[in-house]
């Protein structure tokens, strides 16, 4: 039966329609840089009820039965206490939605957001506090043997973590030597900005090239020249949907 299915699934017939879904529903989506359009609003439903079918059959599988569904059929007291304690204040959330019961939901918020607090600020305080503190003292234990880079780069780190701190400490007034220190903390957090920046646009632009990769791969004759055939189909679109609308207002406004 599995070498059924691993051949259905390697057949050239099955592999063709997936790679005309994928180039059509990428173009679909392309095609919202010119303007709003009946295909854009097929990839994105789609693509919405696609993800929201994924995620729901992921937490059906790997929270619902696993986490509740299994600790209630044991029959284990302590067990059934540890799911459904959870499971009743997660449902609390929905209680939102419905006016004359949400204030039910509080239970669960609250629960939430104590719990994240307790768990996120020790981690924080470990990993980004503590470290970056770590990081800007540790190099000046034996500052004078480092290399001249190592150096520079150790006496940019702590004047810039220095300025950046003056810059948000505001129970002083910033005048003097204290603005200066402050404005010259704002230079690192332009750079800093635009780093991040920077990298979150490099990272979009490499899936950019992933998916125009995509559609020269799918143009070949392998394919059947499937993202030619789908573009042209929506140029031909664009144009006849251009001139019925233009016919269309002329008329009424003859009409009128």
């Amino acid at each position: 039966m599995m070498e059924f299915i691993n051949n259905f699934q390697s057949s050239p017939i099955l592999v063709n329609i997936g790679v005309w879904l994928a180039a059509g529903l990428t173009l679909f989506l392309f095609s919202f840089l010119y303007k709003d359009n009946p295909f854009f609003k097929i990839a994105e439903h789609l693509y919405l009820g696609a993800g929201m079918g994924w995620w729901s059959q992921v937490m059906i599988y790997s929270v619902l039965i696993p986490k509740v569904y299994i600790p209630i059929k044991t029959g284990d007291t302590s067990a059934v206490i540890l799911a459904v304690i959870p499971f009743v204040l997660g449902i609390s959330l929905i209680t939102q939605f419905i006016p004359k019961i949400s204030w039910i939901s509080r239970y669960g918020f609250t629960f939430l957001m104590g719990y994240a607090a307790g768990l996120q600020i020790p981690v924080s305080l470990a990993t980004d506090f503590m470290n970056q503190i770590l990081g800007t003292i540790e190099p000046f234990a034996n500052f004078f043997s480092l290399s001249p880079m190592a150096m520079f780069n150790a006496l940019i780190i702590a004047i810039g973590s220095v300025s950046v701190l003056f810059y948000f400490f505001f129970s002083v007034e910033h005048k003097g030597h204290m603005k200066k220190v402050s404005n010259f903390g704002i230079y690192f957090l332009m750079i800093y900005f635009g780093a991040s920046f920077g990298n979150t646009v490099m990272a979009r632009f490499s899936l950019l090239y992933g998916r125009f990769d995509t559609l020269i791969n799918y143009s070949s004759s392998k394919y059947f020249y499937a993202t030619n055939w789908i573009l042209v189909g929506l140029v031909i679109y664009f144009i006849s949907e251009k001139i019925f609308l233009h016919f269309r207002n002329n008329r009424s406004s003859v009409e009128e």
